[in-house]
C-alpha cells in the first residue's frame, strides 16, 4: 500500500504577482447576498400599495409592475426594485402642468 504525501508537508511555492493579475481590473459588487435582501411577496406589496393583487397581474401584463421573482407558485418582489420602481413613477410639485398649475392637476 502506498502513502501520498499530504498537502500540508509540501513545501509553500511563492505566489506570483501574475496569478491575480486577471482579477484586478475587475470592481466588487457591493450588493447584499440575496438571503439579507428583504424580499415581499404579493400580498405584502398589495398591502403596501393598497392596491388587490388582480391590479398587480394586470401590471405585469403590461410590463409596468416592479420586477419579481417567482419561486414555484410564488412572486417575490426585492425592496430594492420596488424603491426603484416608485421612485420612476414618483411625481413631484416641481413639475408644472401645460395649464401652468404646479399642483399636477
Amino acid at each position: 500500500m502506498r502513502v501520498t504525501p499530504l498537502l500540508t508537508d509540501a513545501p509553500e511555492r511563492p505566489r506570483s504577482l501574475v496569478a491575480g493579475a486577471h482579477l484586478t481590473g475587475m470592481s466588487e459588487k457591493k450588493e447584499p447576498p440575496l438571503d439579507r435582501t428583504p424580499m415581499w411577496t404579493l400580498d405584502e406589496l398589495c398591502a403596501k400599495l393598497h392596491t388587490t393583487p388582480a391590479t398587480v397581474h394586470t401590471w405585469r401584463k403590461r410590463g409596468t409592475a416592479p420586477k419579481a421573482y417567482r419561486i414555484g407558485r410564488h412572486l417575490l418582489f426585492e425592496e430594492a426594485d420596488i424603491r426603484a420602481w416608485l421612485k420612476s413613477r414618483a411625481t413631484t410639485a416641481d413639475r408644472t402642468s401645460p395649464s401652468g398649475n404646479a399642483s399636477g392637476w
